[in-house]
């Protein structure tokens, strides 16, 4: 009896040794996980990520801004970004905009070097499916957006946004300016260069930090364009 106690009580210590090693090893991954937790999140702020296209999102853009009727890029080819910027209101925000997997690093690292600059807003940032893919209404709307597979406008030949690789920001104070017509309407205050010369925090101008970090990667500005006027269009093809 002594010999089986004395095995028992030695059977139990291994055990609440090997109970406490356990005990340790979590509570050490917990601590670890505590202190990057915060780091990544302040990253993930700052820089904002890529990830392929979920489900879901993929379900809701059908009919909207991708239409299988076009040649419009693969799921597989385009990227959901989460992006940080500054909004009106002076405060951060995180917004959604898809993008050519091809160009997602580089979009999100313009919007990086835009948002840590603290010298431009964004008045709002969603998908254009939130407007039902209509151009019009995401641009009524103020509203920065990138991938919609649609025509360009006026026109029947596939916009450079169908591909993925243009955006628009802040189309109200960037408007779309013909000799005809400004688009949207509500940014015809902001449409001729007398009127582009005020201050504002959402309005692009020549050799600001977003016209620089857009041609850091290459990107070109439809402000610079001829008789037409694109203020609210950055894209990789120029047009």
């Amino acid at each position: 009896m002594q010999a089986e106690s004395i095995a028992l009580a030695a059977q139990e210590s291994r055990l609440a040794a090997v109970a406490s090693h356990r005990l340790a090893v979590l509570r050490a991954m917990a601590a670890q996980s505590m202190r990057q937790t915060p780091r990544v999140a302040e990253e993930c702020l700052t820089k904002g990520y890529a990830k392929p296209i979920p489900e879901d999102t993929w379900r809701h853009m059908q009919g909207k801004s991708w239409h299988a009727s076009l040649n419009c890029p693969r799921r597989e080819e385009l990227a959901l970004l989460r992006v940080p910027y500054l909004g009106y209101d002076d405060r951060p925000h995180s917004g959604q905009m898809i993008v050519a997997r091809s160009v997602s690093a580089e979009v999100l690292r313009v919007f990086a070097e835009i948002y840590r600059s603290g010298q431009f807003r964004i008045k709002t940032m969603q998908l254009i499916d939130e407007f039902g893919g209509d151009d019009a209404k995401s641009m009524a709307a103020n509203n920065t957006s990138a991938f919609n597979c649609r025509a360009i406008t006026g026109g029947v030949q596939l916009s450079e946004h169908s591909f993925g690789k243009a955006i628009d920001i802040n189309p109200i104070q960037n408007p779309f300016v013909t000799r005809m017509i400004t688009m949207p309407t509500a940014g015809s205050q902001f449409s001729n260069s007398t009127q582009r010369a005020v201050s504002h925090p959402g309005l692009i101008q020549e050799g600001d930090v977003v016209t620089k970090a857009f041609a850091r990667i290459g990107w070109k500005w439809g402000g610079t364009w001829g008789s037409t006027k694109d203020y609210q269009h950055f894209s990789q093809s120029g047009r």
